[in-house]
C-alpha cells in the first residue's frame, strides 16, 4: 500500500476515534476499532497494536477488555501462539445498533412514566412532553426502519 494512502486511513482512523469517542468510548478504543476494521491482515496482537497505534500496551490492553466486553472487537487464541488476537467482530456490530436504537426507545417508558406523574400539571410537563413526543416518534419510526435494512455482504 502507498505511503500516501497509509496516511489518509490514519487520518481515517483519528476521524473513527473520534465520532466514538462523542459517543463514549475511548479516543484510543476507537483507533483500535478503525485499525482492526482496515488492518490486513485482520487479527493483531496487543503488542502489534500498541506499535502500530503509538499506544501503551496498558492503554491497548484495558481498551481492548472494554471493546471484547462490548461485543465489538473478539479474542482468540491459538496453539502454539503465546498472545491472543484480536480482531473486529463486524457482523456483531448490529448488534451494538440494536442495542443503541433500543436504549433509545426505552427513554420513552423514562419519559411516560415522568409524564405520569405530572398529571394534572401542565405548566411543569410542559418540557418533558416535548421531549416524550419527539422519543414517541422515534419509538414508533426506528423498529421499523432497523427491519428494512439490508442484509450484511457475505
Amino acid at each position: 500500500m502507498s505511503v500516501g494512502r497509509e496516511t489518509r486511513l490514519s487520518a481515517w482512523i483519528e476521524r473513527l476515534a473520534a465520532h466514538f469517542a462523542e459517543e463514549g468510548i475511548p479516543l484510543i478504543g476507537g483507533r483500535i476499532l478503525g485499525h482492526l476494521l482496515v488492518c490486513e491482515p485482520t487479527e493483531r496482537t496487543a503488542a502489534e497494536l500498541a506499535q502500530e497505534l503509538e499506544a501503551s500496551s496498558g492503554s491497548i490492553s484495558t481498551n481492548l477488555k472494554y471493546l471484547v466486553n462490548a461485543g465489538l472487537v473478539t479474542k482468540r487464541t491459538r496453539r502454539g501462539r503465546q498472545a491472543a488476537e484480536y480482531r473486529v467482530d463486524e457482523k456483531r456490530w448490529a448488534d451494538m445498533v440494536q442495542r443503541r436504537l433500543d436504549a433509545l426507545v426505552s427513554v420513552r417508558d423514562l419519559t411516560q412514566s415522568g409524564m405520569r406523574l405530572l398529571s394534572g400539571d401542565p405548566q411543569r410537563a410542559h418540557r418533558l412532553r416535548t421531549v416524550d413526543e419527539l422519543y414517541g416518534w422515534l419509538a414508533d419510526e426506528l423498529p421499523p426502519l432497523w427491519e428494512r435494512r439490508p442484509a450484511p455482504p457475505k
